[in-house]
């Protein structure tokens, strides 16, 4: 106890020293809390990122053979995907994941709709097929064997109203909640709609769709952007028959378990019927782009924190031994009172601390309000510097179901977010310099004997 109330004392007798031992332990623990708040979140941020692009496949149309197939023959058509092939690719053993779903141009002539209706008929003529008698789509009816896992329900972004489900018959659907107010629908309401084509590719007539309403969704929009009434939800073996459809769009996405499994995979697609004129890979763009500059944070700021302890470290070991060299007189009265020397380290040791745990304290507080600026400088400096490289620019010239070789968005913001994981880092750090000081002190005031301090009083 006496060593505890002495402790607390000298923290006060000796309040310009320790305010500057104090001014270190803060600035250490600051800017460690900084780096490691960068690191922790870019690397997590990084590893998401790296998961998905490395392993999701990109099933590309290959311009180039589609090219000079055409030149060759006038009415080439390339050969679209097939509700068959693309089963045969998803129950892959090299995929940990597969998602696809089916999307149909539609109009429902007896719905209010936000833009003009165009009635009028048109002609829409193929590549080596005869023309045909279509419309302009009013809503595009997307086909999922599970709803719920289309991608707008699972990020959060589209979101079920109170009193609705997800389809589990052939003939449900969802409906925006725009869509449902224009029309005064609600669940359990039925609605008439049918493809954008009068005939199927034989010249018979389509028939109409009855949708059942079995849920309302809403959904969050970005900043500028419209708010959309034209997305309905149903099934994706309704909108594959082919009474209803003059021919199916698919739209896929395949995750490998393990990204060296990627030609594998390919080979077992062309086996499976894919045709020669896709090409599988994975966004090799988006990763070198939006990957490798998060990795670049993490590097920064993991040196940053190196520099930081080794500096910080360096500086408390040299104050620790001219401390005690200003504090013999004192450890030689302690010591001739016959106080141990464990006792006098245990002291020493405990001061440390005392001054570490204030530190600490603030140093989290300080260092989390640094964090996000830094973090946001950070980011677009290395953001800036891979967007003006070569690599995107040069290498978005292929096509692919999103249109682009990368549908990947850049990173543009970092949740620079205080977690436990640092807070614990922090901790061990704090523990560790604690350590490093009250041992330098301690080792240094065990070489002095008491006798001969007292004597060299002057």
């Amino acid at each position: 106890m006496y060593i505890l109330k002495n402790a607390f004392q000298n923290l006060y007798r000796n309040a310009g020293r320790n305010l500057l031992a104090a001014g270190i332990f803060l600035v250490i623990i600051t800017m460690s809390c900084v780096a490691l708040v960068v690191y922790n979140d870019a690397d997590n941020i990084a590893k998401q990122y790296k998961d998905r692009l490395s392993t999701e496949v990109l099933l590309d149309v290959d311009e180039r053979k589609v090219g000079e197939a055409s030149e060759d023959d006038e009415t080439f058509r390339r050969p679209e995907l097939a509700d068959e092939l693309i089963r045969k690719m998803a129950a892959s053993k090299y995929l940990k994941k597969a998602m696809y779903y089916v999307q149909m141009e539609a109009v429902a002539d007896d719905l209010k709709y936000t833009r003009p209706i165009d009635y009028e008929d048109m002609e829409m003529q193929r590549a080596g097929e005869d023309r045909v008698k279509t419309r302009a789509p009013q809503y595009y009816l997307n086909g999922f064997e599970d709803v719920s896992q289309a991608e707008p329900f699972q990020s959060g972004e589209a979101k079920l109203a109170e009193g609705g489900r997800f389809p589990k018959e052939d003939n449900e659907c969802l409906i925006s909640d725009t869509l449902a107010e224009l029309n005064n629908l609600k669940p359990g309401d039925t609605f008439q709609t049918k493809s954008i084509y009068h005939t199927d590719k034989q010249g018979e007539p389509l028939e109409e769709m009855t949708l059942k309403v079995s849920g309302i969704y809403h959904r969050e929009y970005s900043e500028g952007e419209m708010d959309r009434d034209d997305e309905i939800f149903t099934s994706y073996k309704l909108l594959i028959d082919p009474r209803y459809t003059y021919e199916p769009v698919f739209y896929t996405k395949f995750f490998l378990k393990d990204p060296k499994d990627l030609d594998a995979f390919a080979r077992e697609a062309y086996d499976a019927g894919l045709s020669e004129y896709y090409s599988l890979s994975t966004d090799t763009v988006a990763y070198d782009t939006f990957v490798k500059p998060i990795e670049q944070m993490c590097v920064i700021s993991i040196i940053f924190l190196w520099v930081v302890l080794a500096l910080g470290a360096a500086v408390l070991i040299i104050l620790s031994a001219l401390v005690v060299r200003e504090r013999k007189y004192e450890i030689g009265v302690l010591r001739s009172m016959g106080m141990k020397k464990s006792k006098v380290a245990v002291q020493l040791v405990l001061e440390s601390a005392l001054i570490m745990t204030v530190c600490l304290i603030l140093g989290i507080a300080l260092g989390s309000l640094l964090a996000q600026p830094v973090t946001d400088m950070l980011l677009a400096d290395q953001m800036s510097q891979a967007m003006a490289g070569p690599s995107l620019a040069g290498s978005m010239g292929g096509a692919s179901f999103g249109g682009l070789a990368t549908d990947n968005n850049p990173i543009t913001h970092i949740n620079a977010a205080l977690s436990l994981t640092t807070i614990t880092e922090l901790t061990g750090i704090a523990l560790i310099l604690t350590a490093i000081a009250g041992a330098v002190s301690a080792v240094c005031a065990m070489k002095y004997e008491p006798m001969r301090i007292l004597r060299q009083r002057d």
